[in-house]
């Protein structure tokens, strides 16, 4: 297999005249590791990328680990964590890059998580019962890089179960927002509305 990869990599370097990057590929639900096949990217791929994807919802949590060639789109969350909160669901993704061949393979590495608040807050609202927009007087405090506020609402598939409307608002690292460069693996969001806005300080 290997001998296969080494001669595609060639293969490439003279088609494109670069050399392209080799990363393992693979996704997996319910745990936090994943192992699969090593995949040549395409030409303008600099990066492998690995990740873990942690969703909690009341009293149940969903996990997916990924792994794949990065893609220059998304190269600016590298090295960082999305954290989206409300104060009954969690969702954070985080990401880890590096730009070597089979480098994204072994274990995934989970991120510290700061926990402690910063200062800021926004209205926090979380029904699936509709995907009209939430309407609110409750606040949430802000931890960590949460420092924008976000308000989702639509229809949202979660991996083992049907799919439901959803109505959410709570803080989210900017990041998130701010390119949109942070998509989800595991829970997948099928039409929704999106918006963002400054949090509030305390």
């Amino acid at each position: 297999m290997r001998t296969l990869l080494t001669a595609a990599v060639l293969l490439c370097a003279l088609i494109a005249g670069v050399n392209c990057l080799l990363c393992e590929k693979c996704f997996s639900v319910g745990t936090t590791t994943c192992s699969g096949i090593y995949r040549l990217c395409p030409a303008d791929v600099t990066r492998c990328v690995q990740g873990l994807e942690n969703t909690t919802i009341g009293n149940e949590t969903y996990l997916a680990a990924f792994k794949d060639c990065g893609t220059p789109s998304r190269r600016t969350t590298c090295g960082k964590i999305l954290s989206f909160r409300t104060s009954v669901s969690v969702v954070r993704i985080s990401r880890t890059c590096c730009n070597s061949d089979y480098c994204n393979g072994g274990d995934i590495q989970a991120p510290i998580v700061d926990e402690s608040p910063n200062g800021y807050k926004c209205t926090d609202c979380f029904t699936d019962q509709s995907a009209d927009a939430c309407t609110t007087e409750k606040e949430i405090l802000c931890t960590g890089q949460e420092k924008e506020c976000v308000a989702v609402s639509g229809t949202v598939a979660i991996p083992g179960e049907a799919v439901n409307e959803y109505s959410v608002s709570g803080c989210v690292t900017k990041n998130f927002c701010g390119k949109r460069a942070f998509n989800l693996h595991g829970i997948q969001l099928l039409k929704h509305d999106l918006k963002c806005s400054p949090a509030i300080k305390v």
